[in-house]
């Protein structure tokens, strides 16, 4: 039941590339000026002290390393950060 009663506004295609590393992509929106986009994001995940697996970061596809998409998200188009994902 993965998924079905999330309220997760997250990503929405997760995949494993080629080397086996956890990808994900999100779909950003600008609310200011109405830019579109979808950027891939690797996630580096590593056990915890408590050994469950927690992803501690991403990477985005300039090698920009961020612990949320969701947060850092800026248009490139106008520069607002008034940006919904999802």
């Amino acid at each position: 039941m993965t998924g079905e009663n999330e309220k997760d506004r997250g990503p929405r295609n997760r995949t494993h590339d080629p080397t086996g590393n956890l990808t994900e992509t999100f779909a950003f929106a600008c609310l200011a000026c109405g830019t579109a986009w979808t950027r891939t994001f690797e996630v580096i995940v590593l056990p915890d002290p408590a050994g469950c697996l927690n992803p501690l970061e991403y990477v985005d596809e300039d090698g920009r390393a961020m612990r949320t998409p969701l947060t850092d998200a800026v248009c490139a188009a106008c520069g607002s950060r008034k940006v919904r994902v999802g």
